[in-house]
């Protein structure tokens, strides 16, 4: 005799088979922990419900639901008996820096053919640094225990060929050293937020492989058949939270679509959070909807921190080297994370999303439906006015901006 269940009557079919899957790729803690948020959600945080709905085991689901309720973690016997630690679980903090260190020469495989960071930063380089950072001989692994252990922490020592870019202009070495030096100074100051922020390639809605071996039991089209439904990932990385944040816009890709979901995340702050903030620090690519020639987004971002009063810096990464931009790795990760499966609606699309993990913390989403027009600018007379808020650097004009609010100007 079946059994109907309410909740599942309001989830298809598809969309229940991605939730299984996205289980699937969990595993311990995680994956409990999954499976317990979607039991709440979903089947009122009954387990035997989620168990019959998502073919899950009872006891598994219960057990997710209990560390929800009580914030206690239960760890298997395996984990409790596997022997030595690892050097990353005896030294967390100088781990943590060894993480900060390999992201400093890290890039995104633009292709996003891997998750994996590639780095340039070399075992020796490595402990070279850690030493000049105060980190003990004590807590130092040998060299070739060093190359295991970037390797262990998603970091690879290798040049990305199809990466190079193909043009260089005369000041990239310079806004690249810009860029670390602003970066080093804002680590040091906790009036100074710093977010990475970025947009990805529109995603099409339907049954697309989008380059990737596609999973479920049905076929996925190789070639665009005219699809319609399109969002634009919009992306901003907390770099002293580690939270990422993910806007799905609607409509086009804008300097209007970019500060508006900025103001989102701002609001998504707290009150405390906000007023401990006095610097925000963007570091961006240089592209067309967000350059520092682009009048719309710099008559935005005027507005912004006039309405927020806080500062605004603007640090541009060099063309044609976006793949340096922190964000880029978490598109990487995202775009490992979902490659191949069917997003055949928005809901199946935010809840793969929402299941993907930067440093071990879920994304937080929105979805926007607001449309934007496109080729917005400023007439040469109104831009005078914006120029006059923004103080560039004389050596870098283009690529580094600092917007004083007018209550500070």
């Amino acid at each position: 005799m079946s059994e109907n269940y309410p909740e599942e009557g309001s989830l298809s079919k598809s969309t229940i088979r991605d939730i299984r899957l996205a289980a699937k790729k969990m595993q311990g803690t995680r994956r409990r922990s999954f499976q317990a948020e979607i039991a709440k959600k979903y089947c009122g945080g009954l387990a035997w419900k989620a168990a019959a709905i998502f073919k899950w085991n009872q006891k598994t689901v219960e057990l997710g639901l209990h560390e929800k309720r009580t914030g206690i973690i239960c760890l298997g016997a395996q984990k409790l008996n596997s022997g030595r630690k690892k050097w990353e679980d005896r030294h967390p903090e100088a781990a943590a820096l060894l993480c900060a260190i390999a992201e400093e020469h890290s890039q995104q495989d633009p292709s996003f053919q891997s998750s994996i960071a590639y780095t340039r930063l070399t075992a020796k380089e490595a402990l070279r640094v850690l030493r000049e950072r105060g980190v003990s001989e004590g807590e130092l692994p040998k060299k070739s225990a060093m190359a295991v252990i970037l390797n262990r922490l998603g970091y690879r020592l290798r040049k990305v060929v199809k990466a190079k870019p193909q043009r260089k202009i005369p000041e990239t070495d310079a806004i690249f050293e810009n860029v670390k030096e602003k970066n080093d100074e804002a680590q040091k100051d906790s009036s100074i937020r710093r977010l990475s922020v970025d947009c990805k390639a529109t995603v099409k809605i339907g049954d697309y492989s989008r380059g990737g071996e596609t999973r479920g039991d049905n076929k996925a089209c190789d070639h665009d058949m005219g699809g319609q439904e399109k969002y634009t990932p919009f992306g901003l990385l907390d770099e002293d939270t580690s939270q990422l944040y993910l806007l799905f816009g609607s409509s086009y890709k804008t300097s209007d679509f970019i500060v508006d979901s900025l103001e989102i995340y701002w609001e998504h702050l707290t009150h405390e959070e906000q007023d401990q903030i006095e610097i925000l620090q963007l570091r961006v690519d240089n592209g067309p909807e967000s350059s520092g020639v682009r009048t719309q987004f710099l008559k935005r971002m005027v507005e912004f921190a006039d309405k927020q009063g806080k500062q605004i810096h603007l640090l541009y990464y060099p063309p044609y080297h976006s793949k340096y931009n922190p964000i880029e790795r978490c598109w990487g990760i995202l775009e490992q994370h979902w490659n191949g499966t069917q997003l055949t609606d928005v809901d199946t699309m935010l809840n793969w999303a929402q299941s993907m993990t930067w440093k071990g913390i879920h994304p937080i989403l929105k979805l926007s439906r607001k449309i934007y027009e496109k080729g917005i600018s400023l007439s040469k007379k109104a831009m005078r006015a914006i120029e006059a808020r923004l103080k560039r650097n004389p050596l870098l004009p283009k690529w580094d901006i600092r917007i004083q609010p007018a209550s500070c100007a």
